[in-house]
């Protein structure tokens, strides 16, 4: 995972525009979660953490990979990452341990919390070759987070182990997995294409939802400035 404060262009990733704000809430929450972003319409609100637990496949823009993770350690969340390259994750979990928020990061998954509680949830992000956190139990009041690429030829597996999926640009191959996976039609797979800067697609089985994730003043500041 590369340092979310590079700007590049081409086949990496650009960081979006900060959402304008009076606001001076570092994140937001509605009645059933994580306010994530919002459509033409409303926001969108996501139930990470539930008394059954929660496993989300995650291939979205890095920069919304981290808004995801922070905004979740802003709701009282702990948060364990189990990476090899634990340099990639030092400044969010920095950023995490600045306000408040309480971090592991690991190399190896031995030492993860089997679950959460309902005033302390448990969000794990897997990050790690060699730990396949499709296949472990979730606790309740727990997250896993599966970071990988929907275009592989495994995708189809660990897209059916997860609950949810969000999603950033794919090419072909990862929107037909994606499509075999859910059982989307095309109509709901066209909102995986042609994605602005700050758009993700929120996938679940007969369901699809693009959704505008930018990242807010204050988030924009603790995290990227």
């Amino acid at each position: 995972m590369s340092n979310p404060t590079t700007t590049s262009t081409g086949s990496e990733w650009r960081l979006p525009a900060v959402e304008a704000t009076g606001k001076s809430a570092v994140v937001r929450t509605g009645p059933s979660g994580l306010v994530i972003g919002k459509t033409n319409r409303a926001d969108i609100s996501l139930r990470l953490f539930r008394p059954q637990g929660t496993r989300i496949f995650l291939a979205a823009p890095e920069y919304a990979t981290w808004l995801l993770i922070f905004r979740a350690a802003c709701l009282g969340a702990h948060i364990t990452i189990v990476s090899g390259n634990q340099r990639n994750w030092k400044a969010l979990a920095d950023s995490i341990q600045r306000v408040g928020g309480t971090v592991d990061l690991l190399t190896r998954a031995d030492k993860v919390p089997g679950q959460g509680r309902p005033y302390r949830p448990s969000l794990v992000v897997d990050d790690a070759d060699g730990f396949d956190s499709t296949q472990v139990a979730v606790g309740a009041w727990q997250a896993i987070a599966v970071i990988a690429d929907v275009s592989t030829g495994s995708a189809v597996h660990s897209l059916r182990n997860c609950d949810l999926a969000l999603l950033g640009p794919i090419d072909a191959k990862g929107l037909d997995n994606v499509r075999r996976a859910y059982v989307l039609s095309q109509a709901q797979l066209r909102q995986a294409t042609n994605l602005g800067q700050s758009d993700v697609v929120l996938a679940m089985p007969r369901r699809t939802t693009r959704v505008s994730m930018p990242p807010g003043a204050q988030e924009y500041r603790l995290l990227f400035n």
